[in-house]
């Protein structure tokens, strides 16, 4: 599905975790807007309505009742909450993209919602938008529903960095593409363009200002070292620290292990890795949802007894 451009041009001045395959994703979804009149007469569905939508499919189809009204007091009891990261990831909220500030604020409302008992994240993205990511990772770690997220095609970068706190991750087939964990830069420099078509473009600093962009401006001038070092390195490092913290298995690997340098790896690689637990189709991942969610309504109710009769 196309989505107007200004959604996502803002996105190459911003440090991102996506894999390359999402990267040229965004890049062909911009050269097509750019050019056509897609949009005319045309009655986009946006991502909310979409996960409306498939909400509505699943329940029917697993027997179990999903919701994404998650603030809702008049849904059934013990229903689970449905969250879709789907394609490019962004921090504010949009009509046509996930948000990751939007899913941060879903979460907290469904965790504290009677009438949720676990949570469910479906999966399929290449990654997105870096910033406050790890704001969403320690909010879901601070859950006290169970979460079981399931990785459906692709599951790479920052869409790892937002699951990676999941009670259980779980992929669809054996031939997911699940990793690149780390940290990147893209960006379209379109100043060139201008200039070639007659345009002069002009950039100047006061003398009190001489280091104002210089750390952009090297970067543009192939001098990216210190871009690289101040920028993307601090990002990569916490990054790579919230998994090994989430998956103990994988931070055993160390460091220097392909999978803390970008790789990605098909399932039965990740399951040996320590990314993910194993191996689900939908039907059964939500399952495996509801009988944590029943688990975890149990407990609460043994507590409630216990204190009761303290």
């Amino acid at each position: 599905m196309l989505v107007p451009s200004r959604e996502i041009t803002k996105l190459f001045s911003a440090k991102m975790w996506m894999n390359r395959r999402a990267l040229n994703e965004v890049l062909g979804e911009l050269f097509i807007a750019e050019r056509t009149n897609w949009f005319e007469g045309i009655t986009i569905p946006t991502y909310k309505d979409e996960t409306k939508e498939i909400v509505k499919k699943l329940s029917q189809s697993v027997n179990i009742n999903l919701t994404d009204e998650y603030q809702s007091t008049q849904i059934q009891d013990d229903s689970i909450a449905f969250y879709r990261i789907q394609g490019m990831i962004i921090a504010e909220p949009s009509y046509w993209y996930f948000s990751s500030k939007q899913f941060r604020e879903d979460l907290l409302a469904a965790d504290s919602n009677p009438k949720i008992m676990a949570h469910f994240v479906l999966v399929n993205s290449g990654g997105g938008e870096a910033w406050y990511l790890d704001v969403v990772a320690d909010t879901m770690k601070s859950l006290t529903k169970p979460v079981v997220a399931l990785y459906e095609n692709v599951a790479a970068s920052a869409a790892i960095y937002l699951t990676i706190n999941a009670t259980r991750i779980f992929a669809a087939t054996p031939n997911e593409t699940i990793g690149s964990i780390g940290t990147m830069m893209a960006f379209l420099d379109i100043i060139p363009l201008y200039e070639a078509m007659g345009a002069k473009y002009y950039e100047e600093y006061a003398n009190q200002s001489s280091r104002k962009n210089k750390k952009f401006n090297d970067l543009l001038d192939g001098k990216p070292e210190q871009y690289i070092k101040e920028e993307l390195d601090p990002l990569a490092g916490q990054f790579i620290a919230a998994v090994a913290a989430a998956r103990p298995l994988t931070a055993k690997l160390g460091a220097e292990h392909p999978v803390f340098q970008g790789e990605t790896f098909d399932t039965k690689e990740s399951i040996a890795l320590g990314l993910i637990d194993g191996q689900l189709l939908l039907e059964d991942a939500i399952a495996e949802a509801y009988k944590l969610g029943f688990n975890y309504k149990d407990q609460i109710t043994k507590m409630n007894k216990l204190f009761n009769s303290l």
